[in-house]
Parts: structure tokens; sequence; C-alpha cells
């Protein structure tokens, strides 16, 4: 296998994924990440199952705030993970602040400078729960 077929094999593979979990509920989707074990979806490694967090752009509402915030603010969970799942907050919050979502994704602002990622988290709880 080629790399062509490789990266066509891997998107045909991830909107599979993303069909799949567009079709559960958001509850259902609440349930699958509140598994610190992920189920039977290895969401929790930053790997091929990155699709849920975008099923929570789809599907989610203002209840998933919370636990989105809960898995970004934890700097434990693997980069990945918390990248996709700022994202899909960004998304469901409508925040359309780039320079913020960059802030709080890798502690890095529009110039690529690090700041300090720990207030801008605090920063989004505030605009958040406040």
């Amino acid at each position: 296998m080629n790399y062509s077929e490789f990266q066509q094999r891997y998107e045909e593979e991830s909107e599979r994924l993303f069909q799949k979990f567009s079709k559960k509920s958001e509850d259902e989707l609440l349930d699958i990440i509140a598994d610190p074990a992920g189920g039977k979806y290895d969401i929790w490694n930053g790997g091929d199952q990155y699709q849920i967090w975008n099923a929570f752009k789809k599907t989610g509402t203002s209840k998933s705030i919370r636990p989105l915030f809960d898995i970004i603010s934890n700097l434990r969970i693997e980069y990945l993970v918390r990248y996709h799942a700022c994202e899909a907050l960004f998304h469901l919050a409508r925040l359309e602040d780039e320079d913020f979502m960059g802030q709080v994704q890798y502690g890095l602002n529009a110039n690529r400078e690090k700041i300090d990622q720990q207030a801008a988290i605090r920063k989004l709880e505030q605009l958040l729960f406040n």
C-alpha cells in the first residue's frame, strides 16, 4: 500500500467513524467521554477516534460545554484529545477568537509566543460559567 492509498483508506475510515458518532445522541456521546477507559472507543489516545469531538460540534448543545471544558482544563489528558475537544467547545460556545483558542489549546499566542496556558484556561472558565 502506498501513501496515497493509505491516506484514502484513513479518510474513508475517519468519515465512517464520524457518521457512526453523529448518529448518537448527545447523551450517548457524553456517556462515551465520561468513561475514562473510553469504553469500546479508543478516544483518549488522540488517534483516529478524534471524530467524536467533531460529532459534538454537530450534535452537542450547551449541555456539553462543562464536560468538554473539564477535558480541556486537565493538562494530563493527551494534547490531541484536548485540542479537538477545545475546537468542539469553542464551536458550541460560539467563541470565535482563534488567538484565544490557541492560548487554551497549546499555550501560545497568535505570534507563537509562549503564554500562561493555565491563565487562559481560567479566563475561558470565567467566560463560560460566570
